[in-house]
């Protein structure tokens, strides 16, 4: 794969650290680092198949992560206040809970700031000439409350169902990443909402699998279609951005 996506939405490890954390509700002060560590290089090995852009700020990451891992097995000096989860300054994850006590910090601050924008947008002024109703409204996020992590995640299921060999004696059929998109965009127009697993259909290859998940990245960050969730854990859907526009 030399094709390389890089989405406005991706935020980097410190992003997927923290919804590791958040998701299997662990105290960023007493961060289990073999657990996290476990669950990020599983993360990392996606991310590496798609070729994505910026994957070395992962791999440094990564690198971190078993370095602390690698301090936490030398011989601790039993604390008398076992029951204190507050870390110590020179316990080795210290330095990486306040990056992500801060990062979390900024991500608030950044929703915030998201919200009463949109906020703001609702609300019209008349000036002469001009008329509210016949603006062009800002297009929406594409991404509707999810993010590129849960992408990742219900990608990884795809790649887990694929339990049929590749058979290498077969000869494979090459298709381009654009041909993909087009074929994507045929499906949920017809569709409507489409189910993100369907989007692969009957592949079963490694290397289309990731094409076609290349394929619906690039369209959402064309702003061609959205994901969304209808409930919290529940499928991800695909739609036209145009269907979106009509609906609101």
């Amino acid at each position: 794969m030399d094709y390389e996506i890089k989405l406005d939405i991706f935020k980097g490890p410190l992003d997927l650290l923290l919804h590791l954390i958040e998701s299997s509700e662990i105290d960023i002060y007493n961060i289990p680092i073999a657990l996290i560590t476990e669950k990020y290089l599983e993360y990392l090995h996606t991310i590496q198949l798609l070729n994505l852009e910026g994957v070395g700020e992962f791999l440094v990451m990564a690198a971190t992560l078993m370095q602390i891992k690698a301090k936490m097995l030398l011989p601790q000096i039993q604390n008398n206040e076992e029951s204190v989860l507050l870390m110590e300054e020179d316990d080795p994850r210290w330095e990486l809970a306040q990056k992500l006590i801060e990062y979390k910090r900024i991500k608030e601050a950044s929703h915030l700031l998201k919200e009463r924008e949109t906020e703001q947008a609702q609300i019209y002024t008349r000036t002469s000439g001009e008329f509210a109703d016949l603006k062009i409204s800002a297009p929406g996020d594409p991404l509707k409350d999810l993010s590129l992590i849960d992408l990742l995640k219900a990608f990884q299921v795809v790649l887990e169902s694929q339990e049929k060999p590749e058979l290498d004696a077969v000869p494979k059929q090459v298709i381009s990443l654009q041909q993909r998109m087009n074929e994507i965009v045929d499906l949920v127009t017809q569709e409507k909402r489409l189910f993100f697993r369907k989007a692969f259909g009957e592949i079963q290859t490694k290397i289309e699998l990731i094409t076609c998940f290349l394929a619906v990245l690039e369209l959402i960050r064309l702003g061609k279609i959205i994901a969304y969730q209808d409930s919290i854990f529940g499928e991800i859907m695909l739609t036209l951005q145009e269907e979106v526009n009509l609906a609101e």
